[in-house]
């Protein structure tokens, strides 16, 4: 059995006709400018056997993340800069 080598921009091009050919059981070895990177085939099994997806709150929004207080005497200004490597003489609580 030979396994077709293709190309990453066959696959993005062709990626409809290629995972069909997959689910009927063909193999594929993917380059990237010429080396083998990846290969796609069939699932035998599960491959992540015990895993289960939970999908996020559609109603979730981030606009509802309230921040914490701000606890620290210097501003968030001089933190910012402390972060940055700008003002090594803030002191941090670690």
């Amino acid at each position: 059995m030979t396994i077709e080598r293709i190309s990453h921009r066959t696959l993005r091009n062709e990626s409809g006709r290629i995972l069909k050919a997959v689910e009927q059981g063909e193999s594929f070895v993917i380059t990237n400018n010429g080396h083998e990177v990846a290969t796609i085939c069939p699932l035998t099994a599960d491959p992540f056997p015990g895993l289960t997806v939970t999908r996020s709150d559609p109603d979730f929004s981030f606009a509802s993340i309230v921040p914490a207080p701000w606890e620290g005497e210097e501003s968030a200004s001089d933190f910012l800069q402390y972060l940055r490597g700008e003002n090594p003489e803030i002191r941090t609580s670690e």
